[in-house]
């Protein structure tokens, strides 16, 4: 059915009036009437901001407490009620439930039908993020950094013994600065097996379980050791001193051999190698032979060390000994192996190449 002429004229007019209406009450007009302060007008958030809003805003946001809002009542009237803000771990959600704040409201779909305004503001949240790859990778540099006391030095320390004073000690340094006790007497010395030895030697248990196996390991490689000395008691070395001392004089005496109370002999600990032939006893032309070679290269890796080395003696006080091995644990003589090939040194004593009288 046809509508008549005048009734749509009158329904167009009724239309323009209620937009006229609308326009003259809108917010922006009302608000001006009212004498506040606008900037602008953000639809979404439902009101005006300002200057004096945005402070109270922060505000109520980081405090928790609650602030006055105005709103427009269906029948056109301003009301001005209460709202309360979450805190910035909690925010509402349009179905009531509180949501955790450290998901990303920009990301989720029903933000963008939701009125409500956003509690807890999108700088908050990506002011706790990374700003960019250089600020993380500061971060992960800072929780992976070194520790100030390096691990080589710390494996350094480990490798110095604790125990250099002791007399029985298996790392006790003796020298002409560090003298035993001329009562000192090894409790656990033991015989080595006669077909390693020139008569009857003793030197401590594991020294004597060291020498087994270093004298099997030379075997093994074409090489034939026997030890000819071992440990001396002090009145032992007494009778050797004094009978140098006849021979060769006061300074030979003191660079060849030790005085009683210094001689690591006493330790149980050193012995004297030699080969069964016998052509290099005792002599700096062992060090040339295939036996002193060997033990050059492998004395350590059973605890032994080459005492007294060559072009040493203004630290060890003792010209160059190829022969002469102290036990000191495989540990340690790694270690002064892999060094200096100077116990003083490696163990940080000081020099001894003097008597202290």
């Amino acid at each position: 059915m046809q509508r008549p002429f005048n009734v749509t004229l009158t329904a167009s007019a009724v239309t323009l009036a209620c937009l006229a209406a609308a326009f003259y009450a809108s917010p922006v007009v009302i608000a001006e009437n009212m004498g506040r302060e606008i900037q602008s007008y953000a639809p979404v958030n439902g009101g005006f901001t300002s200057p004096a809003d945005d402070e109270l805003s922060v505000g109520a946001d980081s405090t928790g407490q609650a602030r006055e809002q105005s709103t427009m009542a269906n029948d056109g009237t301003w009301q001005t009620i209460e709202s309360e803000i979450g805190t910035p771990e909690q925010a509402p959600t349009k179905d009531g439930p509180t949501q955790d704040a450290t998901v990303d409201s920009a990301a989720s779909p029903q933000n963008t039908l939701d009125p409500t305004p956003a509690e807890t503001p999108t700088s908050r949240i990506t002011s706790e993020l990374p700003s960019n790859d250089t600020d993380r990778a500061e971060t992960e540099a800072t929780d992976t950094a070194s520790p100030t006391t390096a691990p080589d030095d710390e494996a350094e320390d480990a490798n110095i013994p604790e125990d250099l004073d002791s007399p029985d000690s298996t790392t006790v340094i003796v020298n002409k600065a560090r003298p035993l006790p001329s009562d000192f007497s090894p409790d656990d010395l033991v015989e080595l097996p006669d077909e390693l030895t020139v008569g009857s030697q003793q030197v401590r248990e594991r020294a004597a379980e060291a020498t087994e196996e270093m004298f099997k390991a030379a075997e093994d490689d074409g090489v034939e050791l026997q030890v000819v000395s071992s440990y001396r008691s002090y009145e032992y070395q007494q009778r050797i001193y004094d009978s140098y001392l006849d021979q060769f004089g006061v300074d030979n005496t003191d660079a060849m051999s030790a005085r009683p109370g210094y001689s690591e002999h006493q330790t149980g600990l050193a012995m004297d190698v030699d080969t069964p032939d016998g052509d290099n006893t005792l002599t700096s032309s062992f060090g040339d032979t295939e036996a002193g070679q060997w033990l050059a290269d492998h004395a350590h890796e059973y605890g032994f060390v080459i005492r007294f080395p060559k072009d040493q003696e203004d630290i060890t006080g003792f010209q160059y000994e190829p022969w002469h091995l102290r036990y000191f644990s495989e540990q340690y003589a790694r270690h002064v192996a892999k060094n200096s090939g100077v116990a003083e040194t490696d163990f940080g004593l000081e020099p001894a190449p003097d008597y202290e009288d």
